[in-house]
């Protein structure tokens, strides 16, 4: 675990492993542990990083920060240029860090060696889950996020996702600080559905530039699996028995689909 100035940001990552670089970006309520099991899995062969992204998790950023998809895009650019990544990355992609990693790699598809996407949007016409359209509300939202409660937090958790467990629940919910509730009201805010408008377009062909695979949870009820389809790929996998988390309800099958998609375009670049 190590911190890295990253612009006006004290980014937290954990690093792990050698070869071909893996970069994970986690999604909401999550921090970088989120991969740990992940990242013990692949370790082995690939230099595993996992940040906590900015205003979440152990990660500071300050409260104007921008979080734009073009501003998102060039914080991964600088952070890996702090951790003095110069290659492309296989990019592992959930939730909000799904739109950040899809940011990251419509600007920059050089920098990116394969692609794994989960649970995520990047569409305008895909309205934000009830939960989040409430926290985009002014006072509403401040009130729903900063009364929210544990008992609350775990029945939204385990509606779509029911195989976390007690203990993934209150681990998420310790990291609910202040700061981190503040900053996802302004994440939410920050990306209305229509931001994605001039984004969406360019997913078709990303496929086109490196291997790219969706991994959905058939429960997730934030994010139906009708959308796993949108995303220009064919290579897409929907798990039976996941939520919104794959990685951690199917954990073995997600490792399996992410070494063979690794495998893959090792061998289609070499």
């Amino acid at each position: 675990m190590t911190i890295y100035n990253v612009d006006q940001n004290r980014v937290h990552i954990n690093q792990q492993g050698k070869g071909e670089p893996v970069l994970f970006l986690h999604g909401v309520p999550d921090t970088a542990d989120i991969w740990n099991d992940t990242i013990r899995a692949l370790a082995g062969q690939y230099h595993c990083i996992a940040p906590d992204l900015p205003g979440f998790g152990r990660t500071t950023a300050p409260g104007n920060f921008d979080y734009s998809l073009s501003s998102l895009a060039d914080f991964i650019k600088q952070m890996l240029h702090s951790l003095n990544v110069s290659e492309a990355v296989h990019l592992v992609i959930h939730d909000i860090g799904g739109i950040v990693g899809l940011a990251f790699a419509v600007i920059h598809p050089e920098k990116v060696k394969s692609l794994t996407i989960m649970d995520t949007t990047f569409f305008s016409n895909h309205q934000w889950h009830a939960l989040a359209n409430t926290w985009r509300k002014p006072i509403i939202g401040e009130l729903a996020m900063y009364l929210m409660r544990h008992k609350q937090f775990s029945s939204a958790m385990k509606k779509s996702a029911p195989r976390l467990t007690a203990a993934q629940i209150q681990s998420n919910y310790d990291a609910l600080t202040l700061r981190n509730r503040r900053m996802i009201l302004r994440f939410y805010r920050a990306l209305d559905p229509q931001v994605f408008k001039e984004w969406e377009n360019h997913l078709p062909s990303l496929s086109q530039h490196f291997p790219t695979q969706v991994i959905w949870g058939k429960q997730d009820s934030f994010l139906p699996p009708a959308l796993a389809l949108r995303f220009g790929t064919d290579k897409v996998h929907v798990l039976e028995n996941s939520g919104h988390w794959p990685m951690v309800d199917q954990a073995n099958e997600v490792h399996q689909l992410l070494q063979d998609h690794l495998t893959l375009a090792q061998n289609q670049a070499a």
